[in-house]
């Protein structure tokens, strides 16, 4: 196992509305990354997930890296990104090998699984017809069937004639990836690897018991919702939302003829999801603009605006995760989190759709600036240095790539065997 001492790791999310960098020091005594510093600016250059300006795109990012090392007093050259958009597609597939062979009777005798054979049928799982846009984000596996026995965790050395692997496996739009890596690096950084926003998310909000009691975890940004279900401890589905919290702000921005940043100080300070939550005797005094008189706005008038496109974008949620293999009503809980969770009665309102209980959460289990940055806005940054530190305690290398799936089921599988040696 590799002994993290004193390392430095760094997450990059890049958002519609934010681009967030964490800087932590890893360390193997401590069970928790140290945050040393993060730098936060407005995002620009990024719609939902995609670059529109590499110029601008740029000069956000090196800003967020520039306020981040300030503030840790070190330099990074290389970060995690957690990456999103409509371009992600996913799948649940499976690999399947004999693992000995009799020449007359065809399988032959049983024998013990090895971990060359778990990297074969691994490998066998990527045997699926990709566009040339496309290539593999994560291999993600769920589950080993030994001849006939399912659910199977961990087949090392455990004796069988075949051996089958499901995985859920993500891929990227090569193209989207490209410029998204020419602004990384025109801002003098080195790709570590990309994360699935969704996925990064997870490992800093989901308990283990979520992970396999069954869970639905939505990430809500300003231009996107990233979903992933999880069951049985594996993942089932993810995609994206090609919306997000942002359209509120546009709603809001509207209806009130109001710049779309006092449409947003709006939404946070006076908004909610759900009409029957507030108090119809209630008002907020609204700043008249170009000589405007002053404006009294009801709450109530205000959620009217607001709960139509919630509801809107957390069905599009719904459907989105109902595309797992599995019945949603085996998930446990729904899981909010991201920036546009924030807004007062999500949870409530997701719990009608879903039909299922919700709850916002923020990351945890980092040490340092914990007030600052236990926040659901947070989750990302936080996951992608919770993500980087479990990669590489598992055997993965830090090398800089921009794909490394197979490195990454390397990782794995060596830890599956530490943890039978």
């Amino acid at each position: 196992m590799i002994k993290l001492k004193n390392q430095i790791v760094t997450g990059l999310d890049i958002g519609s509305s934010k681009i967030c960098v964490v800087i932590a020091e890893v360390d193997s005594d401590s069970s928790e990354p140290i945050i040393k510093g993060y730098g936060i600016v407005p995002s620009k250059g990024i719609k939902k997930g995609l670059v529109v300006d590499i110029d601008n795109a740029t000069k956000a990012i090196f800003n967020a890296v520039n306020e981040a090392e300030k503030m840790a007093g070190v330099s990074i050259e290389s970060c995690y990104v957690g990456v999103s958009g409509d371009h992600i597609r996913s799948m649940n597939t499976r690999g399947m090998m004999a693992l000995s062979r009799d020449s007359r009777a065809g399988l032959g005798e049983a024998r013990p699984i090895e971990k060359e054979d778990i990297e074969r049928v691994i490998e066998h799982t990527k045997a699926v017809p990709f566009p040339i846009d496309r290539q593999i984000l994560h291999i993600l596996p769920q589950e080993f069937i030994i001849d006939d026995q399912a659910g199977v965790k961990n087949p090392l050395n455990l004796s069988g004639r075949r051996l089958d692997a499901k995985v859920h496996l993500t891929s990227y739009n090569t193209t989207v990836l490209s410029n998204l890596s020419k602004c990384i690096q025109n801002a003098d950084l080195e790709i570590d690897g990309f994360v699935l926003s969704s996925l990064a998310a997870a490992y800093a909000c989901l308990e283990e018991s979520e992970k396999t009691m069954g869970s639905v975890l939505l990430d809500i940004g300003s231009g996107t919702i990233d979903v992933i279900v999880f069951y049985d401890e594996g993942v089932h589905h993810t995609g994206v939302v090609n919306m997000g919290a942002g359209s509120v702000t546009n709603d809001i921005a509207y209806m009130l003829r109001v710049p779309l940043e006092q449409a947003e100080s709006i939404k946070r300070e006076h908004g909610f999801a759900k009409v029957s939550l507030t108090d119809k005797e209630a008002f907020f005094k609204l700043d008249g603009l170009g000589g405007r008189t002053l404006r009294e706005i009801s709450l109530y008038d205000l959620a009217e605006w607001i709960e139509p496109r919630v509801e809107e974008i957390l069905r599009e949620s719904f459907l989105e995760a109902k595309k797992a293999d599995i019945s949603l009503t085996n998930t446990l809980s729904v899981v909010l989190t991201g920036g546009g969770a924030l807004l007062k009665g999500t949870d409530e309102l997701a719990e009608t759709i879903f039909n299922t209980p919700a709850k916002i959460v923020a990351p945890r289990g980092f040490q340092e600036y914990v007030t600052e940055l236990s926040n659901p806005a947070f989750s990302v940054a936080i996951g992608l240095i919770k993500y980087a530190i479990a990669e590489q305690i598992n055997g993965s290398a830090r090398k800089k790539s921009s794909g490394g799936a197979l490195r990454k089921i390397r990782g794995w599988i060596k830890h599956l065997t530490e943890n039978v040696m």
